[in-house]
């Protein structure tokens, strides 16, 4: 099967309303190679962008919409009219509307083995599960030094907590950018120990991207609580803003951007398991009870985002009795919970390798994705088709063969996201 290309986008979609549109109508500059025919003087007078004014931007922008990240990225070192298109935010609006309705599925893996022969590290890629091609990720191999956190992605963006750095990445157009840095104003006896996480959070009302960064400290106050801190950046600052309020501990099986604000789960002063949501506009903190029948205190819990809505996933007896019940909030508004149990087939583990344990998180497409932590001589991920009920193993290919020669830590669960052109400086 042939590689398609990796810069994402579903491209080949239909043009707009009216006929198809010739190379006549509208001429794509494919690089600076290409051979360009002679210009007459009224088009030199008229400049590069003579071609722009056959038609409407709109349309101009519609049809660009439809090509692959990587292509978009292309035309728009070659051509400063094609640049003031593919820059505007309104154009990297209408790829991620086009991303959305995609079918394709894409994820981010993080892969701890030998990078060299010498050098044991984290390698990243992008893995298109149509194909099971994995595309290295260069630009976070060199950024992303360690991990402990599940990240989350949205619109095509992650953000990853680094200490006192927060990087922010789009793996698309693999821009990765660091934000300001900052810390808590504790004492410097309670920075020892201390833990840090960061989310990024989006309002679809305001389109305004926010960065949400909790300290933990392993030592508590004179009341007997965990101490903790909280900050706020809204892209496109350099500040970062003291909340008062949130999270009383460290959060525990990821965030879930959905319906503008940001949710994850922590405990309790009981130690049993809640869900936190943070209001992205408001900038307030709210609880939300877990469903019922949900147990509050098993370990192997996480919340993902499935068909839109906020669920949460048990898979603490994944391993031992293949099942997982996934509680949906079918109604946001009025706390609905409906719950959908999962039943693996009891052969669905016979031919894994070194699998005792797995990752495991969602993608839009309405499927479940089960990651071996740990694997030998291949790489690979288990799908599941909650609607189908159907199961199948994606085998990875593409990967160095040195990360093959050891076994193989998947560091966390795949990161389903969507492509965005959308550049880091604009958000």
């Amino acid at each position: 099967m042939a590689v398609q290309d990796d810069g994402g986008g579903c491209g080949g979609g239909e043009p707009p309303s009216g006929g198809a549109l010739g190379a006549e109508s509208l001429r794509i500059p494919l690089g600076p190679t290409e051979k360009q025919p002679r210009r007459t003087r009224e088009e030199e007078a008229t400049g590069e962008n003579a071609g722009l004014t056959e038609l409407p931007t709109k349309i101009i922008s519609n049809i660009l919409s439809r090509l692959p990240v990587k292509t978009l990225l292309r035309i728009r070192s070659v051509s400063k009219g094609w640049r003031s298109i593919i820059d505007h935010r309104s154009f990297a609006d209408l790829v991620l509307a086009q991303s959305l309705r995609c079918s394709d599925v894409t994820s981010l893996i993080s892969i701890i083995g030998n990078i060299e022969p010498s050098h044991f590290g984290y390698r990243f890629f992008s893995l298109d599960h149509q194909t099971g091609f994995a595309v290295p990720l260069g630009q976070l191999d060199q950024t992303i030094i360690s991990t402990g956190q599940e990240w989350q992605s949205v619109n095509g963006l992650i953000c990853f907590d680094m200490g006192d750095l927060t990087y922010l990445c789009n793996i698309s157009t693999r821009e990765v950018r660091a934000l300001p840095p900052a810390r808590p104003k504790f004492p410097v006896h309670l920075h020892r120990g201390m833990r840090s996480f960061s989310a990024l959070g989006f309002h679809p009302v305001t389109r305004r991207y926010k960065v949400m960064k909790t300290w933990v400290s392993n030592n508590l106050n004179h009341a007997g609580e965990v101490i903790t801190a909280n900050k706020i950046l809204t892209l496109g600052t350099n500040s970062w803003r003291k909340i008062n309020s949130g999270p009383i501990n460290f959060p525990c099986g990821g965030s879930v951007c959905i319906n503008g604000s940001i949710h994850f789960l922590t405990l309790d002063l009981m130690s049993n398991k809640i869900i936190v949501a943070f209001d992205v506009e408001t900038e307030k903190f709210r609880t939300l009870a877990l469903p019922d029948g949900a147990p509050n205190q098993v370990h192997k819990m996480k919340l993902i985002a499935f068909g839109g809505c906020l669920t949460v996933l048990d898979y603490e007896h994944l391993e031992d009795e293949n099942t997982m019940p996934m509680y949906v909030l079918e109604d946001y508004k009025n706390r609905v919970w409906m719950e959908r149990p999962i039943v693996l087939p009891r052969s669905w583990k016979e031919d894994l390798s070194h699998s005792e344990e797995f990752h495991v998180s969602s993608v839009r497409a309405g499927e479940i994705l089960l990651a071996p932590k740990v694997t030998a001589g291949e790489v690979y991920f288990l799908s599941y088709d909650v609607e189908k009920g159907t199961l199948k193993k994606v085998q990875v290919h593409g990967l160095p063969p040195s990360l093959l020669r050891s076994p193989v830590i998947i560091a966390c669960a795949p990161i389903g996201y969507v492509h965005s052109i959308l550049a880091l400086s604009e958000v």
